[in-house]
């Protein structure tokens, strides 16, 4: 029998006599899992619930079909975690320290080491190995924390904002190192971001908490499909005014895009917007069309719409 990677089973969590997870209960059947939610919604608590670090005050986790109050040591032998905090171990090159862990994971000393070189060539930190963390930059930081994740060859991967502080050229070799690892390498992943596009990117699952409680637990595609009929629509930007008067003639609804010169194009729940009707507004207006296709909407849109629902 093949069980969900995570299952959670009515999980409260409380703090005294604040509640910070009120019986929540999903199912993740692997692959890759985005964690959304604002400041407060639960998710650290969740996190912390998962790896056993806090108790929670009712309800079950079970990683890989077994509970986690059973054997929670072999559990975690199958977890790896990267937080958010820099965390590594003082006075040692990046290489002992990493080494180290795997000795704490349960390899034996040579193998550790062997181990430690590995990954961190993995994760381009090679040539600076023998250097202490405290000296490396941002970036590098980052990518020793997720070589320390991986070290001990984990089933599951936790990832908590693996992004936090990197620019623009680090944050896209981080989200490269982070694919590779789960395509290539098989290992599941949950990953908490406030940054969408990174959600948007490794994950084909998404939950998404507020104050506490579960407000959408749908797959990626689920969630960024494309509103019935619509379509984004991309034109000149001294054609606008023409078009959005002939769209707005011809009794269709005329949302905005991604920028000043692009458009969605719908007609609610009464019936698809055809390519040719869009091409034949655009002859009779004289406007040239840039572009055309299906408007699926973003991530963004679909988490702000799952916090606002019902009065949320």
């Amino acid at each position: 029998m093949t069980y969900p990677v995570l299952e959670l089973d009515d999980l409260v969590v409380r703090y005294g006599n604040f509640t910070a997870l009120k019986g929540i209960s999903a199912q993740f059947p692997g692959g890759g899992l985005g964690l959304l939610g604002p400041n407060g919604a639960g998710k650290s608590s969740m996190l912390r619930s998962i790896l056993g670090l806090i108790e929670p005050t009712s309800g079950q986790v079970r990683l890989f079909g077994q509970s986690t109050k059973k054997d929670p040591a072999g559990l975690r032998r199958r977890i790896g975690y990267m937080p958010e905090r820099d965390t590594w171990v003082g006075g040692m090159s990046a290489v002992r320290g990493l080494a180290h862990l795997a000795e704490i994971c349960g390899f034996f000393p040579d193998d550790a080491m062997l181990r430690a070189h590995d990954v961190l060539y993995f994760v381009g930190l090679g040539e600076e190995r023998y250097r202490e963390v405290h000296t490396f930059s941002t970036g590098m930081r980052q990518r020793f924390k997720l070589a320390a994740s991986l070290v001990h060859d984990p089933d599951l991967l936790f990832l908590d904002e693996p992004t936090n502080g990197l620019d623009p050229r680090g944050r896209t070799r981080m989200l490269d190192l982070i694919e590779r690892v789960c395509n290539e390498h098989g290992i599941h992943l949950i990953l908490a971001s406030h940054l969408l596009p990174d959600v948007e990117r490794l994950c084909d699952q998404v939950w998404v908490l507020d104050r506490g409680e579960m407000k959408k637990s749908e797959r990626m595609e689920t969630l960024t499909a494309a509103a019935r009929g619509a379509k984004r629509v991309r034109v000149e930007r001294h054609q606008v005014g023409a078009f959005t008067d002939a769209v707005t003639a011809a009794g269709l609804h005329l949302g905005t895009g991604r920028s000043d010169t692009e458009f969605v194009l719908s007609r609610g729940e009464e019936a698809d917007v055809e390519n040719g009707e869009v091409f034949d507004l655009a002859a009779q207006a004289g406007v040239r069309l840039l572009a055309v296709q299906a408007a699926a909407r973003s991530l963004e849109d679909a988490f702000l719409e799952a916090l606002t629902a019902e009065g949320s």
